[in-house]
């Protein structure tokens, strides 16, 4: 059973423990979640200006954005690996704010190998489960384990770094050689996991880059999917992304094998020292959103106006996107 220091000024003293079931173990254990997520939104809160600290549901959305960049950064870089090996995911609640979760991994262990399946904790009354267009969503050990050797992160980060663009991408079913697979973006190649299909569930059984892909086939409808809460589905008629577009976007990068990107230039010590301070960092979110073109008239909305992980930013003045499946 893992015993791990938790890393947090707020709670010192304190070790994160796993939750075990006869074959099925939980991490970190579940009566540790709403501690543990305390002491995070201490220091993530903190360390926010307080008109970003203070959005809620009546905010507008410029500093909804404004929020939802501090999470993205707070969870995704300055918390991507942790010696305790906790793993962060910010998330949005039914009105778009933005909030740090704490992602619990339940793996159940089996003769043929392990299934890992997640959940996100941002407290007791947000506790979601992510599914794919009504699915739960389970993982193979083997999809981890490739996604760590094919996919060039920092040490520790792979897990994080998967939950992500997993779950915050366009997703398109095509099929890989014989095996159906969901195909994504990722940074200017793609991504592929094929999956096993049962009537609650998606298995997805390995990931996949541009290298080990021999075939890859075209759909017509195409099969668009999207990430979302609960159980409860209604597949939208009208979505705020192009899937044919995307479609074709990832078959030219796989017809034309353009690879993943390779490893970055390491930072100076010094330079990673200040990105890693929180107060600091957290100070200039409201700068670089303005330089990214985002103001008063700003919006943040959920893909296919489906509450999700997954959003669109829209500049003061854009339209929402509007696309029919026909």
């Amino acid at each position: 059973m893992q015993h791990l220091p938790f890393q947090s000024q707020y709670r010192e003293n304190f070790e994160v423990v796993e939750e075990r079931c006869g074959h099925v173990s939980l991490f970190p254990h579940t009566d540790q979640l709403p501690i543990l997520l305390r002491a995070l939104n201490l220091e993530f809160l903190g360390g926010l200006p307080d008109r970003i600290a203070r959005v809620d549901k009546r905010a507008d959305g410029f500093h909804k954005i404004l929020r939802y960049h501090a999470a993205l950064t707070y969870c995704a870089t300055l918390n991507a690996a942790r010696p305790d090996r906790l793993r962060l995911f910010q998330l949005f609640d039914a009105h778009v704010v933005s909030h740090v979760s704490i992602v619990q991994q339940i793996t159940e262990s089996h003769p043929l190998g392990r299934v890992h399946r997640f959940r996100f904790y941002a407290g007791p009354d947000f506790f979601p489960e992510i599914r794919i267009s009504g699915k739960r969503v389970a993982f193979a050990d083997h999809v981890l384990q490739r996604f760590a050797t094919r996919v060039t992160n920092a040490v520790g980060e792979d897990l994080t770094q998967l939950l992500l663009g997993f779950f915050g991408s366009p997703i398109i079913g095509l099929t890989v050689g014989k095996s159906p697979a969901f195909v994504l973006p990722w940074i200017s190649s793609l991504l592929a996991f094929t999956y096993k299909e049962t009537a609650e569930e998606y298995f997805l059984t390995t990931c996949l880059t541009v290298n080990e892909i021999n075939s890859l086939e075209k759909c017509h409808p195409v099969q668009a999917h999207t990430p979302h809460y609960g159980p409860d589905f209604v597949r939208p008629r009208v979505r705020t992304w192009n899937p044919t577009r995307i479609m074709d976007l990832l078959y030219d990068r796989w017809q034309k094998r353009i690879p993943l990107p390779g490893p970055s230039v390491p930072l100076p010590e010094c330079i990673v020292k200040s990105l890693k301070n929180w107060h600091q960092r957290a100070h200039y979110t409201k700068d670089f959103a303005i330089a990214d073109g985002h103001g008063p008239g700003s919006q943040l909305v959920f893909h296919d106006q489906t509450p999700g992980p997954g959003v669109l930013e829209l500049r003061p003045g854009q339209p929402m996107p509007a696309f029919e499946e026909s």
